[in-house]
């Protein structure tokens, strides 16, 4: 049997992974979050044969909690999977914003920096995976996800804002992402030269785009014209949106 640790295990991308493996035969899932403390992370390294860092900081209350939050945590695991002597693969969520002057981008570059200097001391393999903007079920709205915040006022009849409508953003849904991470826990994912793994299908759209397809979504109930959902990201999106509805606004009035 294999056991796997999940970092950061409450959050959204974590949920969809989670729900995942436990659909996989033989396997144990570890969870690590908040409420979690240092003693259990390091038993719980003690026993991964595969771990998922996914845990970081990203609207801290204080600036300094970046660096704590994301390299600091990732330097510690890697330190006690060192430490407890295993050869444990690491696959670690990083971001776009990696290449970004500010403190958050600033601390995930470092986590990834710590990340590719352990794989190069000790030769244990990491898989770092710079994520996009990530959609889908159970993100959390009106927080740092656009498309989620998107998503849930539109759904629930609220307004939503856009400082520049004309702003592009890159997308990855997160069917694909987790795919992409349960291949990479098979050793079915080769990082490119640079250390990075990546995700095949990504989408770009501005924010009126992403706008307009959502209220297009929201219509349906008054023009019964189901949107042609041949296209992908369209399919994804409406599945996200739908989502968010509240439980009794599935039923259609009988004409």
């Amino acid at each position: 049997m294999k056991t796997v640790l999940v970092t950061g295990s409450a959050g959204f991308i974590a949920k969809n992974l989670c729900a995942q493996l436990e659909r996989e035969d033989d396997l144990t899932i570890l969870r690590f979050n908040r409420e979690s403390t240092l003693k259990d992370l390091e038993e719980y390294l003690a026993q991964a044969d595969f771990v998922f860092h996914l845990a970081g900081v990203n609207r801290p209350d204080d600036e300094k909690e970046f660096d704590t939050g994301n390299r600091g945590l990732t330097e510690t695991i890697l330190s006690l999977i060192q430490k407890s002597g295993k050869a444990t693969p690491v696959l670690v969520s990083s971001s776009i914003q990696a290449d970004r002057d500010n403190p958050y981008g600033t601390s995930k570059k470092a986590a990834e920096e710590a990340v590719f200097a352990w794989a190069k001391a000790t030769s244990n393999q990491a898989y770092v995976y710079r994520l996009p903007n990530v959609f889908g079920k159970w993100c959390k709205p009106n927080y740092n996800s656009v498309v989620a915040t998107f998503c849930y006022n539109i759904a629930n009849g609220l307004d939503i804002t856009m400082n520049d409508p004309a702003a592009q953003i890159t997308l990855a849904y997160i069917d694909d992402v987790v795919r992409e991470f349960l291949k990479s826990m098979r050793g079915e994912k080769t990082p490119d030269k640079d250390g990075f793994c990546d995700i095949p299908q990504t989408f770009t759209v501005t924010l009126q785009e992403l706008a307009d397809k959502l209220y297009t979504f929201r219509d349906i109930r008054k023009t019964s014209v189901v949107p042609n959902l041949e296209v992908n990201f369209d399919r994804f999106l409406y599945a996200t949106y739908t989502s968010y509805l509240a439980t009794d606004a599935f039923g259609y009035d009988l004409i």
